[in-house]
């Protein structure tokens, strides 16, 4: 990675700055690279041996929001799926964004919290055609939403897959009217039991899991985001780069790559540095091949840098200095040859010049 410093130990280096300098780089490695859990966790180990390091504070603060970011996205994902009964794939969210942060308070409330209820009994139910475990849930509860009480009592990882024939048991639950019926369903009795202890096998999902890649281009793009709105433009320009080499089309780093190049473009263009003006503009249309707005000011700026440059010129011929004059007339003839009679101009310095030298050698002789 460029600009990364030798680990090893530098002249007249300390141990501890040594140390530091290794977790820096390391964790400076695993940003770039995407890896953003290793380089919060090097940013942490460089925070114990300095604490006050602003650039690593910097650092360490900025990957940590992204983290957080990205672990309240998988949270709410989380959710989702176990509202629709995918409680497989819910917890295997909420993994995911418990590994991006350890201590989210929600995403441990929720893989630590367990209903205490009592059941009396259950009965065994075939599975009809056309039936779900939530309409199993509004025949046997009259309320289809109880239907995380059948999905976790027969250990479903996915409440909306089930099949017909499929035997299934319903729980009985103490204090909740059981609405069985006088069906011939097979039934059997059981011991009070609480439905808190019963444990989910989750080891296939668990494999998952692990398998499952951080979104490292939602990274990218919301830390680009976030950088344009702190109005660090060129950072900002880095990571939407980094989102459009794996997704070209990506419609919000087109969005913010067109905006961060032209907030550049006009910081220049107010500054007067209006050649570099012109080149960020450009840029910015190349992301927007609409914008009328840059083909004015690409315009204005060529003119204006053509202006300036001209009239600059023409105070040093004023003054006889005669060398910079020519430096001045020759930015703009780069630009425009033919602007204003430059070349004239040009050819009238050097000859006045030439003479000039001419002159100060007779005087010498």
């Amino acid at each position: 990675m460029a600009g990364c410093a030798t680990l090893g130990m530098r002249p007249h280096e300390t141990p501890e700055e040594n140390l530091f300098d290794e977790y820096f780089q390391k964790g400076r490695a695993s940003e770039y690279k995407g890896d953003l859990v290793a380089a919060f966790k090097q940013y942490t180990l460089a925070l114990t041996v300095n604490p006050s390091n602003q650039e690593v504070l910097d650092h360490a603060n900025r990957v940590e929001s992204s983290l957080r970011h990205l672990a309240e996205k998988h949270y709410r994902e989380g959710l989702k799926l176990n509202e629709e009964g995918k409680y497989g794939r819910g917890r295997q969210q909420f993994l995911i964004a418990l590994r991006l942060w350890p201590d989210f308070p929600e995403v441990i409330k929720t893989l630590t919290t367990r209903d205490r209820i009592q059941i009396k009994r259950y009965v065994v139910h075939a599975v009809k055609p056309g039936e779900s475990v939530s309409k199993l849930a509004k025949i046997y509860y009259g309320d289809s939403q109880k239907f995380p009480i059948i999905a976790k009592y027969n250990n479903f990882t996915d409440a909306t897959r089930i099949e017909v024939g499929q035997k299934i048991k319903i729980p009985e639950i103490e204090g909740m009217e059981f609405l069985a019926g006088k069906e011939s369903i097979e039934t059997e009795g059981l011991e009070p039991v609480d439905l808190s202890l019963i444990e989910w096998d989750w080891e296939e999902y668990a494999l998952e899991e692990r398998e499952e890649p951080v979104d490292q281009v939602a990274i990218y793009r919301n830390h680009g985001i976030d950088l344009f709105r702190k109005k660090h433009y060129h950072l900002a320009l880095v990571e939407f780069r980094k989102v459009l080499n794996a997704q070209p089309d990506d419609r919000f780093a087109v969005l913010y790559s067109h905006k961060s190049h032209y907030q550049l473009a006009m910081n220049l263009f107010n500054r007067r540095d209006y050649l570099a003006a012109r080149d960020q503009f450009q840029a910015a249309r190349r992301y927007r091949s609409d914008c009328q707005e840059c083909d004015l000011y690409i315009e204005r700026s060529e003119d204006l840098y053509k202006e300036l440059h001209y009239k600059r010129g023409i105070k040093f011929f004023d003054r006889e200095l005669l060398s910079k004059a020519i430096r001045e007339w020759e930015l703009v003839r780069l630009i425009d040859p033919n602007y204003k009679k430059v070349n004239e101009l040009i050819d009238k310095a050097k000859t006045l010049q030439k003479k000039i030298e001419e002159l100060k050698q007779t005087q010498k002789s």
